[in-house]
């Protein structure tokens, strides 16, 4: 087992080094996304109130996609955001089928960036997005979890799958 670990550092490629990252971002993603689902998030309640300030979302088509799709179905959104997140930290922690994972998980950071961090004017949570659409691009790209994850055993398994 521990030859296998080691293996994933003396190659020529930084996969281990990228997985280490990788596990790091899905940590966050389970840190923000369990107490959501543990306190019930997914109710509906404060979701609308978070999106108040995307009035001032820079792009058009996504403003009225947050007030025509997501206000008026605050409770289908809670779970899929509360989910979501803690889906896409199992995925990202365990390196299974990382590439799925973070495109949804870059889909989600860009949503909040345009509907929350950008009208805020938070510039931690805005650059904290950006790195970590950055980040899910570069894990998609890298295909990042066959390295220390189940995604290098999968593509064993089926070589000619994309998905890992």
């Amino acid at each position: 087992m521990w030859r296998g670990i080691a293996e994933n550092f003396r190659q020529t490629s930084y996969g281990g080094y990228l997985a280490i990252v990788r596990i790091l971002v899905g940590y966050h993603f389970l840190e923000v996304g369990w107490p959501k689902v543990a306190r019930g998030f997914y109710s509906g309640e404060s979701l609308p109130e978070r999106l108040a300030g995307a009035v001032q979302d820079p792009l058009g088509w996504h403003r009225d996609f947050i007030f025509n799709v997501v206000v008026p179905h605050p409770v289908l959104f809670s779970y899929l955001v509360a989910f979501g997140e803690v889906a896409i930290g199992v995925a990202l922690v365990t390196g299974c089928l990382v590439r799925v994972a973070s495109l949804f998980g870059a889909f989600h950071n860009f949503n909040i960036l345009f509907a929350i961090a950008i009208p805020d004017g938070n510039g931690v949570q805005i650059r904290l997005n950006r790195l970590y659409i950055f980040l899910h691009l570069l894990f998609i790209c890298a295909a990042a979890g066959r390295s220390l994850g189940l995604d290098g055993w999968l593509k064993k398994k089926f070589p000619r799958s994309w998905l890992f």
